[in-house]
């Protein structure tokens, strides 16, 4: 009946918007200041007494690093602190930091006393950063009623940026708790629709389009189409071309073939390209093709060669064989003969052991790691390559190889070509106990990567491997082997597959602290203070966010200042999303023997170019970073951030899988 009553008085309020106000409290953050310091270091441990002792200080920043501080704990015993701070603290950027922290805190409990604040708020200051944290901190903690009441305010205007924009992320964080309305849904179209709308809330609306695929837009395609054709905002019609791709309406290809030709950013081409399966190959394949032949943008073609992979007919198999056999690029021809491979029929024998062959003949060809990995992932779409990918992949020096090999048994074991030669159950029970022996004979390596890619497999549902007798002993043997705090992640996803397999569950606690931040470096750098990342493909510069995260700042200077980073690959490469580096192995699975904490700040992933640190959770931080491609929102309040590019986009937007980072700088003033 509360919950009730106080939405009623809100949407009440949202009909009434007074002029906003502006509190001229500072903080001032001090690094080298001993109880900042100190405050800073008890979140770094997670010790919640401190933290609550300074929650109630006289002194502001202190409140403020203490209030930021609990954005990266859970524990129930903040909740009252913060909540006093939302309802009385004379700053409003305290408030809104309090806010947000409170919506970390994922409880729903607070949602009353959300609602009740956002009521009680100073009138004359309605259209404030506090009220937008409360209601994007609702969309992380409220209940389902409390989304149709936000997602049915339709008086927000222009000029009252700061509710709408809360609107939108409130809107967007339910979307991602799988949590929808239609009046909520409504309004982000109305909201992408209306181009006089503040760019932040038009992006987060359209991102909340695209990434939710639950939604019927169909009484909207036209409308959005000619917003697309209009959209001046690169990250708007990114977003739009991919959710108006993903629909298949046919009203909306028109508009959406022509943007994948000429000067269009890679951006946008790749969103429609990843979604393009959602209609007749036929439609779209002359304009496809010609992607294939654009030395311009690997992204592009790589996007367009695992679309023609899973669609390309029999009948155009000479047309991509000959595509490879002419191709100059090496990395670009096992991604064509994946084409070739999987448009054949398995009752084409002959011909795919051909095709298999020659892609062998490739493998055996090639010198660099990140090429032979692509070789394994196209032999993998034939049963009959079984025994190569175990001789050359998994059993392969190249852990780069190896990791490969073993993330492409799903693949081995349910394409359609492996289900259609292995008809009975028991050749296809033979079938999968010869790879689970050679995945057990990998896990007897100790290689913690490896272990770690192994359990992922294992719990894959289509692979069944909860049928392999015994397979669960050789992963519990391999997990006893590991190291924590090094080998979290490979703990982490053997406790998990073990829970998989035996049908129970496994508590998995995250590391302990283990590291202290050391301030020493974090003291000599100032504001303009910059980090050069010298690749292969060019130079790319960030600032360092060293209040926001001083414990990853601190971890990547003294990473850098050690050449840690100096000859290690781009490991990882997902178009309009991140390139990803810093791992020691080359394979994603790397690290070393400590991890940093978490730190999760009111930052936001809302332009390209962010630099965060990769993580298997919460505090498993270490030495790998990505640095994004385009606004990313759902990594918000998960990932920490630690810099941003301020020169070098271009060279972030052409790096590949393998490129290497030769030198990294830290420029100090």
């Amino acid at each position: 009946m509360r919950i009730g009553l106080l939405l009623i008085i809100l949407l009440g309020m949202f009909a009434c918007v007074p002029p906003t106000e502006k509190n001229d409290l500072s903080v001032n953050i001090d690094l080298e200041n001993e109880i900042h310091q100190s405050i800073l270091v008890a979140k770094d441990k997670r010790e919640v007494q401190t933290i609550l002792t300074y929650l109630t200080s006289e002194d502001l920043t202190e409140r403020h690093l203490a209030a930021e501080a609990c954005a990266s704990i859970p524990d129930e015993s903040l909740l009252a602190p913060l909540l006093h701070i939302l309802n009385n603290d004379p700053s409003d950027e305290l408030r809104a930091i309090a806010a947000y922290s409170l919506g970390q805190q994922n409880n729903p409990s607070v949602q009353a006393d959300l609602i009740s604040s956002f009521q009680t708020q100073d009138t004359a200051n309605y259209n404030t950063p506090v009220r937008g944290a409360i209601l994007e901190a609702l969309g992380k903690c409220g209940d389902q009623s409390v989304l149709d009441f936000i997602g049915a305010v339709s008086t927000f205007t222009n000029d009252t940026e700061h509710l709408l924009l809360g609107q939108a992320r409130a809107i967007y964080r339910y979307g991602i708790r799988g949590m929808y309305s239609a009046a909520g849904t409504s309004t982000m179209i109305n909201n992408v629709l209306d181009a006089s709308r503040p760019a932040p809330t038009r992006l987060m609306s359209a991102q909340y389009l695209s990434r939710n695929g639950e939604l019927d837009l169909d009484n909207s395609i036209n409308q959005l189409v000619r917003t697309l054709n209009d959209e001046q905002n690169v990250d708007v019609k990114m977003a739009l071309a991919g959710v108006l791709t993903r629909t298949g309406n046919l009203s909306a290809l028109p508009s959406l073939l022509p943007m994948l030709s000429g000067s269009t950013d890679y951006r946008v081409k790749s969103n429609i390209i990843r979604q393009l399966g959602a209609y007749d190959y036929n439609l779209y394949r002359d304009t496809v093709l010609t992607l294939l032949g654009d030395a311009s943008n690997d992204h592009v073609f790589n996007l367009t060669a695992d679309l023609l992979k899973e669609k390309a007919p029999r009948q155009e198999e000479g047309y991509y064989l000959d595509l490879a056999r002419t191709t100059a690029s090496e990395i670009r021809k096992p991604k064509l003969l994946s084409i070739v491979l999987n448009s054949l029929p398995a009752r084409f024998v002959n011909t795919r052991n051909a095709r298999s062959n020659e892609i062998k003949v490739g493998l055996d060809g090639a010198t660099n790691e990140y090429v032979q990995a692509e070789y394994i992932k196209t032999l993998a779409l034939d049963p009959v390559n079984l025994p190569t990918i175990i001789e050359k992949g998994l059993n392969s020096t190249s852990i780069v190889v190896r990791t490969t090999a073993i993330n492409s048994i799903p693949t081995l074991l349910k394409n359609e070509r492996t289900t259609s030669v292995f008809i009975r159950p028991s050749a296809m029970a033979r079938f999968r106990s010869s790879i689970a022996s050679a995945l057990t004979t990998v896990l007897q390596t100790g290689d913690p990567g490896s272990i770690a890619a192994i359990a992922s497999v294992a719990r894959d549902e289509g692979c069944g491997f909860k049928e392999e007798v015994g397979f669960n002993l050789a992963l519990r043997s391999a997990l006893r082997g590991l190291s924590l705090p090094q080998d979290y992640e490979a703990h982490k996803e053997c406790l998990t597959t073990l829970g998989y397999l035996e049908d129970t569950t496994y508590q998995i606690d995250p590391p302990t602290y283990n590291h202290p931040v050391d301030y020493s470096l974090l003291t000599t750098l100032n504001d303009s203070s910059r980090a050069y990342i010298i690749t292969t493909k060019g130079q790319i510069e960030i600032s360092l966010d060293r209040h926001q995260a001083p414990g990853s700042v601190s971890n990547f200077i003294a990473l850098s200042e050690d050449n840690f980073y100096d000859g290690k690959t781009i490991h990882r490469v997902v178009p309009n999303f991140v390139m990803q580096g810093g791992c020691p192995r080359g394979d994603g699975y790397g690290s070393l023997d400590y991890t940093i904490r978490s730190e999760l700040g009111p930052s936001y992933y809302d332009d390209e170019g962010y630099v965060g640190m990769a993580s298997a959770g919460a505090d498993t931080e270490g030495t790998q970073w990505f640095i994004t491609h385009s606004p990313t929102p759902h990594l918000d309040g998960r990932y920490t951030i630690f810099g941003k590019v301020t020169s070098g986009m271009d060279v972030v937007h052409t790096i590949q899988p393998g490129d290497i980072i030769q030198d990294v700088r830290i420029l100090k003033y």
